[in-house]
C-alpha cells in the first residue's frame, strides 16, 4: 500500500506560471498525473482547485505587501513543491485632484468607507466552491487609464493604492461580466460608487466600480457577457471609466496579467474529495 501511495505521489508534478512574478500578480498553479483533487497552499493560502481537461489548475493572490522573496506551492499528492520567485517592485504614483470632501472626509464618512471596504472584501471572499464558469476570462473593452497598483496622492497629501484596473468607458455604456458566476454584492458606496461584485467560483470574484446605474440584483446568476450595470463615475472619480478589479485567493491581482492566463475548466465536474 505504502508502495502505491509513494508511486502516485511520483507520478504527481505540480508547475505555476509565471515562475517570476511581482506583488499583486496573479499565480497559475498546474497539477498533473493526480486522479483525485488535489488539495494545497501557497503562501499559506488554501487553493482551490477545478478540473480542466489534462489537469487540476488553481490560482492565487502574490500579495502586495510581498518582499523579494520565495513563495512555495505545496500540493499533498506531490512530492516535491514548486516554487515562485517574488522580485522587488515599485509602483508608480499620481497626484489626483478632487472635491475636499472626497480626499478628506469626515468622520462619519470614513466609518461609511470602511463598512463598504468590508462588505466587497467579504463578497469577494464568497467565491469558494466549484467553477460556476466555462470559458476563458475575457477583459472588458476600453484603454487603459489606470493601471493596477498606482498609487494615488490625493489633495491633502495622503496616499491609497489602486487596486484594479481603470479603462475608458463612456457614460451609460454597457458593463458585462467577465465571466459566469452569481451577483454576490449589489451596493451604493462612498468611494467606489454603485459597486457590482460577482463570484465565479474557485475562490476568484471579479468587481464593477463607478456604474452610474446597476442592472443586476444580489443572487442573480449570470452568463459571461451580461449586462451588470452601465458605466458611470460616481463616487471618488475624475471621469466616467470602469474599474475592474479581480479578486483570487489571497487578494486582489492585477486584471491585465489574470485575464493572460487560461483557465477554462474542464465541463464535466469531478467530485471533491
Amino acid at each position: 500500500m505504502l508502495g502505491t501511495i509513494g508511486a502516485a505521489a511520483a507520478d504527481t508534478k505540480v508547475t505555476v506560471s509565471p515562475t517570476t512574478v511581482h506583488p499583486g500578480d496573479p499565480v497559475l498553479v498546474t497539477v498533473t498525473g493526480s486522479t483525485e483533487q488535489p488539495k494545497g497552499t501557497a503562501n499559506g493560502h488554501a487553493l482551490e482547485f477545478f478540473p480542466t481537461h489534462a489537469a487540476y489548475r488553481a490560482v492565487f493572490a502574490v500579495p502586495l505587501d510581498a518582499k523579494a522573496d520565495t513563495i512555495s506551492v505545496e500540493v499533498d499528492s506531490a512530492v516535491r513543491p514548486a516554487y515562485v520567485k517574488v522580485t522587488a517592485s515599485t509602483f508608480p504614483e499620481t497626484n489626483v485632484i478632487v472635491e475636499d470632501e472626497l480626499a478628506n472626509p469626515p468622520k462619519a464618512d470614513r466609518d461609511r468607507i470602511d463598512a463598504d471596504n468590508a462588505a466587497i472584501i467579504g463578497a469577494a471572499g464568497k467565491a469558494k466552491g466549484d467553477p460556476q464558469f466555462v470559458r476563458t476570462f475575457r477583459r472588458p473593452p476600453g484603454e487603459v487609464t489606470s493601471i493596477f497598483g498606482e498609487w494615488r496622492r490625493f489633495n491633502d497629501g495622503h496616499r491609497n493604492q489602486h487596486l484594479g484596473l481603470d479603462l475608458f468607458a463612456l457614460e451609460g455604456s454597457k458593463v458585462k461580466v467577465v465571466n459566469a458566476g452569481t451577483v454576490v454584492l449589489v451596493r451604493d458606496t462612498f468611494l467606489a460608487g454603485n459597486v457590482v461584485v460577482v463570484a465565479h467560483g474557485s475562490g476568484i470574484a471579479s468587481a464593477y466600480f463607478h456604474l452610474s446605474k446597476t442592472s443586476v440584483a444580489e443572487g442573480d446568476t449570470v452568463a459571461q457577457g451580461a449586462e451588470v450595470g452601465l458605466a458611470g463615475h460616481t463616487g471618488r472619480t475624475t471621469g466616467p471609466h470602469l474599474h475592474i478589479g479581480v479578486w483570487a485567493p489571497g487578494g486582489w491581482v492585477d486584471p491585465a496579467e489574470f485575464f493572460k492566463l487560461n483557465l477554462a475548466p474542464a465541463t464535466t465536474k469531478v467530485s471533491r474529495k
